[in-house]
């Protein structure tokens, strides 16, 4: 399989009677694999790989990058968190600062 570099259209062939025929993409692009089970599309420029179902099949520095999102999300809302709890000291009359 290979793409256009000029238009990112995949291409892709298998043998038939020792022959090779092309496959024929969806009407989205995508080409089906039979040897791996699962569609092969460009997807932000990148060929990738898609599930039966059409899901695309996470690379480790997407789930990565999943995790790293997820990590930042949590330290964001603990950070709202402490400012809450630091304002309702402040308006009960203590210091935050000297808590700790």
């Amino acid at each position: 399989m290979f793409s256009n570099p000029n238009n990112l259209k995949l291409q892709g062939f298998h043998i038939v009677d020792g022959q090779y025929q092309e496959l024929v993409p969806t009407e989205s692009g995508w080409l089906w694999s039979q040897q791996l089970g699962l569609y092969l599309a460009v997807y932000l420029g990148k060929l990738r790989f898609f599930t039966p179902d059409g899901q695309l099949v996470m690379l480790p520095e997407d789930e990565a990058n999943q995790q790293l999102q997820q990590a930042n999300q949590q330290l964001e809302q603990e950070r709202q968190r402490a400012a809450i709890l630091a304002e309702r000291l402040r308006a009960a009359g203590i210091d935050p600062e000297q808590i700790f």
